[in-house]
């Protein structure tokens, strides 16, 4: 077995898990097993040292051969624990005089502590190897925590911190495979995975590659098995069904067969393409990537939003073998079929030096342009049928003015962006597409001439807001804050780039400023004025900001009276007053 990678944070396969251990213990002498007790010793609760040391004295006891589960008494003990759910949601009316609105479980909270004990005892049987028990109990406690009572309240999948659903998932469908008669497989399965599938919505569909890892013993008749389950999924049409297929052919035949399937049918099954492309790259193949994902592109119908995917394997390929030129080709094409903010980045990365990033900036921003005319706002003529909702793969990208804006400032044309974001009202940065709440704090920060992490502090935090609503250009949220984190860190980076090489001579850059005040005065008051106290703080910022550039400038007078005008024209929106004195109060000594 391969040497198990730690240096990344996953969830491993219990086959995976237990076969690393058995390598482990293998490479181990006398001495360092007895150091290896030791430390887990050190590690034992003082409410477990007990059961630690009973482990130790007899570590086959729990073996399933020798002490198997009682079929009825963990049946019963479900049945009971529903049979007291559905007492209780009889008397649901009553919760408003005994629990909090805030209390989500409310009098079904103590079911919590039993549910987990019986799932418990369920996991025990599956791996004892008591199939029947397993699936009985797996199914009956599926169906418990999806009961609810009429105001559609109950004991959750989520509240159910203590339990893997996914490895019970997995569990219950390999118990389902090996207690159905080989010639019921099939649909047998396919119906239960359909059914487990709702149950846990916020995770990925089950896969057969679960049920195959969740123990180190291999699945009897499996060849025949696979071969049935293919012939089956080709009859649907759905997403599922697609992934399934996929991940059947992919077992059985490997890239042969996906190929096979992509190539073949390449409208009906196009992720093929990127699940072919995967399994070579996990082989190390890189020409065959490049070379197949040329192929791809050039039988994949134009406007595909899933092209996008096929051409980053290209571009990976390409980097790993050292073509430039096909990168820059590959992002470009990428970019095209799915224009977001990391692939517009991505498309600026595989350019150098900053001449040459400008100039693809540019050619970009006259893409977006045209998208932008086109009706709905959408990336793509072709829109699949049915779009798998798990990932964005074929999903059209939504572009916006926003993502626009960012293209034009990366390009060094900042009178495109100033005529771009100048039509748009000085409210609504924060959220819709407005490109003012990038091009002003972009253009101030670059007034200032301090390079990025020397610039004034009000300058900086109105800065900083404008990069995190910036990377929600396109309306693209991967819902991983570690991710957008690391999107908002490129973008920062690719402006601490293009922003000194941008060069404005006297008048153009009074011009700009001039524009800046204009709107940060007609904003500021638009917000106190209307009484936006949530945004007081934001109109303060932006005010001491434009101040902060006049000072550096040498114009002490001007930033000034700009601060004592909304001083005294709001001198009784006193949180008002408050936000503005803190926000002088940040600003450097020297600039005061």
């Amino acid at each position: 077995m391969a040497e198990v990678d730690l240096s990344h944070p996953q969830k491993l396969s219990l086959k995976v898990f237990r076969e690393a251990v058995e390598t482990r213990l293998e490479s181990c002498s006398t001495d360092e097993l007895r150091a290896i007790l030791r430390t887990l010793s050190h590690r034992v609760r003082p409410s477990e040292r007990l059961a630690f040391l009973e482990a130790l004295a007899h570590p086959l006891r729990a073996d399933s051969a020798h002490e198997p589960l009682h079929m009825d008494a963990l049946l019963e003990d479900i049945t009971e624990l529903t049979q007291e759910l559905a007492e209780r949601m009889e008397k649901a009316d009553s919760w408003d005089e005994d629990y909090d609105e805030e209390d989500s479980l409310g009098p079904y909270a103590e079911f919590v502590a039993p549910l987990t004990a019986l799932f418990e005892r369920a996991h025990e049987a599956s791996e004892r190897g008591q199939s029947q028990l397993a699936r009985e109990a797996y199914r009956a406690l599926f169906s418990l925590i999806q009961r609810e009572d009429e105001y559609g309240r109950g004991p959750r999948a989520e509240h159910l911190s203590q339990v893997d659903l996914p490895e019970a998932r997995a569990r219950y469908l390999r118990a389902v495979y090996l207690t159905t008669p080989p010639e019921q497989r099939a649909p047998v399965l396919l119906e239960e995975l359909r059914r487990v599938r709702s149950l846990l919505l916020q995770e990925p569909r089950p896969r057969m590659r679960e049920w195959l890892d969740i123990s180190s013993e291999p699945l009897p008749d499996s060849d025949a098995f696979l071969r049935e389950w293919v012939s089956l999924l080709r009859q649907h049409e759905d997403p599922d069904a697609d992934a399934w297929l996929r991940e059947a052919i992919g077992l059985s035949q490997g890239t042969r067969g996906l190929r096979e399937l992509a190539f073949s049918e390449p409208t009906r099954h196009p992720r093929a393409f990127v699940d072919l492309l995967a399994a070579l790259e996990r082989e190390g193949k890189p020409r065959e990537v490049l070379s197949t994902a040329r192929e791809a592109l050039d039988v994949l119908p134009a406007g595909l939003p899933l092209r996008a995917a096929v051409a980053s394997h290209l571009a990976s390929s390409a980097a790993r073998l050292k073509q430039p030129d096909t990168v820059r080709s590959a992002r470009w094409e990428a970019f095209v079929a799915q224009p977001t903010l990391p692939r517009l980045l991505d498309l600026r990365d595989a350019h150098a030096p900053e001449p040459a990033r400008a100039s693809v900036m540019l050619q970009a921003a006259r893409h977006l342009e045209g998208v932008l005319h086109q009706p709905r706002q959408l990336s793509g003529s072709l829109v699949a049928p049915s779009v798998d909702v798990e990932d964005d793969l074929e999903t059209p990208a939504r572009v916006d003015r926003r993502l626009l804006a960012h293209a034009l400032l990366l390009a060094h044309d900042w009178e495109a962006a100033h005529a771009l974001a100048a039509r748009d009202s000085a409210l609504g940065w924060t959220y819709g597409d407005n490109p003012q709440g990038t091009v002003v704090p972009c253009f101030l920060a670059l007034l200032s001439g301090q390079p990025p992490g020397k610039l004034p502090r009000n300058v900086a935090r109105l800065w900083q807001w404008a990069l995190e609503t910036g990377t929600q250009a396109g309306d693209w949220y991967s819902g991983d804050d570690r991710q957008d984190a690391a999107l908002q860190k490129r973008l920062e980076k690719a402006y601490a780039e293009a922003l000194p090489e941008l060069l404005l001579e006297p008048p153009e850059q009074e011009r700009m400023l001039e524009w800046c005040l204009e709107v940060a005065r007609k904003r500021a008051s638009t917000i106190v004025s209307r009484k936006h106290r949530r945004s007081y703080d934001k109109a303060a910022v932006l005010l001491t900001a434009c101040a902060e550039v006049l000072w550096l400038r040498g114009e002490e007078g001007r930033g000034n009276v700009l601060l004592a005008g909304f001083r005294e024209g709001f001198r009784r929106h006193r949180a008002f007053q408050a936000e503005l004195d803190e926000a002088v109060g940040r600003s450097s000594p020297r600039l005061l």
